[in-house]
């Protein structure tokens, strides 16, 4: 049976071959319907709660991603504040802002002079002048010039443009009103100018850190763009702009939509010429190793038809090459070539002892047949079990790779049998076999033989320390494993000398951070009334307020509330209007009780005579008056005793101030009072704005967060601005400071909702109107803070956001929220975190998969752990090598697990497999050991050779993803090498007997 599909290819070789070229063709077809897809965002599912979030957060305070743009001018003594570099920002944010779509379908901006009048419109062409890049942009559908949505609408979003020019300016127009002009009303004309600018951006909490840094060499423009897909043309775009810029305004753009989009591009680049590189030094490899081009296309056809036919299939069912799927064809080439190098290995050894291509053919399938069979489903297990992960582009690789992983296997079976019958001359085999005649050595192979057969005779004699060293090796692993850091960072897959870093580096350097996250806070349960804790509150403060002076009245209201309170503490009978009303027609009962008599008391005094007044004369018209009340007679009396030192007009004046501050307790302004602080939004109720304060402050002093803003930033700045007073002229030094305590005082959240509220309509007042409800929804009872780090990487976000949980239970909020996070950066966490936990549950599952496997193909519990014993210490050792050398774990090393397994018992199963065979054909262990480092092991060290230093042309890519497969294949290979040619036969060695006692020798 297993020779079926030799036989077939054998009989059939030409319509085998027009099979395999129709095939081919069929699938290539599929290529012109390529899409791409650059998102990382997309390692979640569409409906993945998380995901679902951050876009009800990006919709509700109409938040969108943004292409940052950085200016920085280290050469001015004022930095960017200086009029030149200002007029360039100005004239820049006017360009983006004007940009439209010409009628030759090209971008067009307007053009302005140096005073910043519009002078006409310019037409941009973006297509890169090198022929090889126009060529890449047309095979990979990507179009510079897209800069424009189906409607020709611009893809940068105007008016929600943040730079100096279009951000409200958050100044005094007069005491109690608010300026209605931009922070740059227009580019200034000298030095004065440019530095009021400043002073006013310096003084703004939310432009500090975020739209100017605070040293003053920089300022960010935040350009915002409907789809992350525009991303990487709009940076294109104001690379074009800047272009004549002097060199003192350094021009830097980042962020993540840049970076993922701009890895996107260079990822097709990299597929048009990393994977080809790799196929070529492979090639160069095969040559060396058999000195017969005819001979050594095969493989490569191999390789080249399985990865063609995966990604058509792939494209064909309408799958988006994503970032994880563009390296489909780098980790598919190792694993289809390996097959094929088996087998010419086999033949180009055994060739010259049948001297026929047919009976040779069917020799090395009839030896290989099984061990690859084994090699190849270990593979696709080892692939297919990444479809069990919950990252929809992993599962989409990793079924992609088990289908060519086992398309490859079938081409090997099939395909390179044909094409050596056909295609490879039986001229160069006769010189194969004379070459083989002349060699000295017993097999062909030269040094290397000899290496190997001096390495088996080590292997087995020397097996003590080796077994030692591999314990040893397997310690030190364990202690790299437990330094593994899992972070991934999109900025990172560049090189550290790419512009997206350097961008990163510069700009984190002057600002907050580059890398955003939404913190949104909500109440648990809003629009739920609690009579009884409002009735608590109502009671409390009335006892703070009135106590001292109407302790009876203070009384007679708390027991209204509590009356209140018993009827309509269930919620089915709760009337919040009807309470109310009640405690209002209270309340103008007690003031009729209570301030009536201060009035008539307050009107007696007034017409008193001051002339000759006294405390005395004041006290004896006041005994006299028999209308009022003893007690009001007498708490006037003590109050006025305490001032015996006044007299007249002042004594006068004293007594009506006291009345009025009787008179000024209202308890009917009380109850409106306490309805409007009990009944207002969430956030604009006084004690909930100095929580969000206090977070905010408890957030920022983190070392990974620069910098948070939050409508309460805006609020006191605003509080601040309308009511400052300038103090005049000649002022003492210790007034000024009075003056300067003064309006300090109100750079902080009001004491009153109500207060909080009117401040809120002067900001909803301002020029850019909608700027305040990117902080805070329109109803004020949702807040969203926006968190800066400094780096973005997940392992910082994990650290603010575990750092959070716990200040919240520490110090809960004063009402229950519902505490989110959202933002591109917090993504990344979450889809790191599955990927993990996919990877390793995946990994699991299939190792255990792989070795009841083993135990099956070799019949034996030994067997099958000993053959698991190279794919464990490999992963064990390249993990530990990850965490002693301080690498992150991130995507593409957790899916480099899944080629380590494959790869990694392919060496073992044919090691075992032919030590087997060779030690019932000899009956003796020290023969077959001799035996297996000739032929065998020849073929596992050109696989490993082969695919080790065929894929170091990845260390040259820009792309880190790229290195780092390059990098990981190449330690793999080594690693199983090692494990398999030294442990195996060291292992072998003493569990001879239990090993080769208990195998079944009947003939498969």
């Amino acid at each position: 049976m297993k020779m079926t599909l030799t036989d077939l290819s054998l009989r059939y070789p030409r319509t085998l071959l027009l099979l395999v070229a129709l095939a081919t063709v069929l699938f290539s077809l599929q290529f012109p319907k390529v899409t791409f897809d650059n998102d990382p965002e997309n390692m979640l599912s569409a409906d993945e709660p998380v995901r679902v979030f951050h876009h009800e957060v990006k919709e509700k305070y109409s938040l969108y991603d943004f292409v940052i743009v950085g200016v920085v001018n280290e050469t001015d003594e004022h930095g960017i504040f200086n009029p030149g570099t200002l007029a360039r920002i100005d004239r820049l944010t006017q360009e983006l802002l004007s940009l439209q779509q010409g009628e030759s379908g090209l971008p067009e901006v307007s053009s302005f002079d140096v005073s910043g009048q519009k002078i006409g419109q310019r037409t941009i062409d973006l297509n890169p002048q090198s022929s090889i890049q126009k060529t890449l942009n047309v095979a990979f559908n990507h179009e510079p010039n897209r800069l424009f949505d189906e409607q020709g609408q611009s893809a940068i979003i105007g008016r929600e443009l943040i730079a100096p020019s279009v951000v409200d300016n958050i100044k005094q127009a007069d005491l109690g009103s608010l300026k209605l002009e931009y922070l740059m009303e227009r580019a200034p004309t000298s030095r004065e100018e440019a530095l009021v600018i400043r002073d006013d951006a310096m003084n703004n909490p939310l432009y500090a850190g975020t739209l100017v840094s605070e040293d003053e060499k920089a300022i960010c423009l935040y350009i915002p763009i409907q789809k992350k897909i525009y991303s990487y043309n709009v940076a294109t775009l104001v690379r074009n702009l800047t272009t004549d810029w002097p060199d003192t305004d350094q021009v830097y753009i980042t962020g993540l939509p840049v970076a993922e989009d701009t890895f996107g591009i260079e990822m097709l680049v990299q597929m048009a010429t990393s994977a080809p590189m790799a196929g070529l030094a492979i090639f160069v490899l095969l040559f060396l190793f058999f000195r017969n081009f005819s001979l050594i296309i095969a493989p490569m056809v191999v390789a080249i038809v399985s990865v063609v036919c995966t990604m058509g299939l792939l494209i064909g069912l309408g799958y988006d090459v994503h970032i994880m799927s563009s390296m489909i064809a780098i980790f598919l080439m190792p694993i289809a070539v390996a097959d094929s190098v088996h087998i010419l290995s086999e033949f180009y050894d055994t060739y010259p002892r049948f001297q026929d291509k047919q009976k040779t053919i069917r020799y090395v399938i009839g030896h290989l047949f099984r061990p690859m069979l084994y090699t190849t489903l270990t593979t696709i297990a080892g692939f297919a079990s990444l479809g069990t992960t919950p990252i929809p582009p992993v599962q989409v690789f990793g079924l992609h790779v088990a289908f060519g992983v086992g398309l490859a296997w079938l081409l090997s079976m099939t395909l390179v049998p044909a094409y050596i019958l056909l295609f490879v001359p039986q001229k160069q085999l006769q010189q194969l076999s004379e070459k083989s005649e002349d060699q000295t050595s017993t097999k062909p192979g030269g040094p290397l033989n000899r290496f190997l057969e001096n390495l088996g005779a080590f292997s087995t004699l020397r097996w003590r320390p080796i077994i030692l060293l591999a314990s040893a090796l397997i310690v030190v692993a364990v202690i790299g494993i437990s330094r593994i850091q899992v972070n991934d960072n999109p900025v990172k897959w560049f090189s550290p000398k790419h512009e997206i870093r350097v961008a990163d580096r510069v700009l984190n350097s002057h600002f907050g951070g580059t890398y955003t996250a939404y913190l949104t806070l909500a109440e648990t349960q809003p629009g739920q009334c609690d009579c009884t804790e409002n009735s608590e509150v109502m009671a409390a403060e009335a006892e703070k307020r009135f106590g001292d002076i109407y302790p009876e009245a203070v009384r007679t209201f708390q027991n209204k509330l509590e009356e209140l309170k018993s009827r309509y503490k269930k919620i089915s009978s709760q009337d919040v209007q009807r309470a109310f009303v009640e405690l209002v027609h209270l309340a103008e009962q007690l003031d009729s009780d209570t301030t009536t008599v201060w009035n008539e008391l307050a009107d007696e005094i007034n017409y008193l005579d001051p002339a000759n007044l006294t405390v005395e004369t004041l006290h004896d018209r006041i005994a006299s008056l028999g209308h009022i009340p003893r007690k009001h007679k007498e708490a006037l009396h003590n109050a006025v005793a305490l001032r015996s030192d006044l007299t007249g007009e002042e004594l006068l004046d004293a007594a009506l101030q006291l009345t009025d501050s009787y008179t000024a307790n209202s308890f009917v302004d009380f109850v409106y009072e306490m309805q409007a602080e009990l009944t207002a939004p969430t956030f604009k109720k006084p004690q909930m704005l100095r929580y969000l304060e206090e977070l905010q402050a408890h957030l920022t002093a983190s070392p990974v967060v620069g910098k948070t803003s939050s409508a309460v930033d805006s609020l006191k700045k605003a509080s601040y601005e309308l009511n400052y007073l300038s103090p005049p002229g000649g002022l003492a030094e210790d007034e000024m400071v009075a003056y300067q305590q003064r309006n300090q005082s109100f750079n902080a959240i009001p004491d009153t909702a109500s207060a909080v509220g009117q401040v809120f309509v002067q900001l909803e007042g301002m020029k850019k109107k909608d700027s305040l409800f990117h902080l805070i929804t329109r109803n004020y009872e949702e807040a969203n803070v926006w968190v800066q780090l400094t780096s973005g990487d997940n392992q910082d976000m994990a650290i603010v956001v575990a750092d959070l949980e716990d200040y919240l239970t520490i110090n809960p909020p004063p009402i229950p929220l519902k505490v989110e996070w959202a933002g591109l950066t917090y993504l990344n966490v979450v889809w790191q975190d599955k990927m993990v936990k996919g990877m390793m549950t995946s990994l699991i599952s299939s190792f255990i998969v792989v070795l009841v496997m083993m135990m099956m193909l070799f019949r034996s519990v030994l067997f099958g752990i000993l053959a698991m014993l190279p794919l464990t210490i490999t992963i064990m050792i390249s993990y530990g090598i990850i965490g002693l050398i301080g690498k992150d774990y991130d995507m593409p090393v957790a899916v480099l697990s899944a080629l380590t397994l494959g790869l990694s018992v392919d060496f073992a199963i044919h090691f075992l497999q032919r030590a087997r065979e060779l030690q019932k054909e000899s009956g003796s262990w020290e023969q077959a050991a001799r035996q297996m480092f000739k032929e065998p092991a020849m073929a596992i060290s050109r696989n490993a050779i082969i695919i080790a230093i065929g894929f170091t042309p990845l260390l040259l890519a820009p792309l880190v993803p790229y290195q780092t497969v390059g990098f990981f294949l190449a330690t793999i290979m080594g690693v199983s090498w090692l494990a398999t040619l030294f442990l195996l036969p060291a292992l072998l060695t003493p569990l001879k007997k239990l090993a080769f006692g208990s195998v079944d020798n009947k003939d498969d």
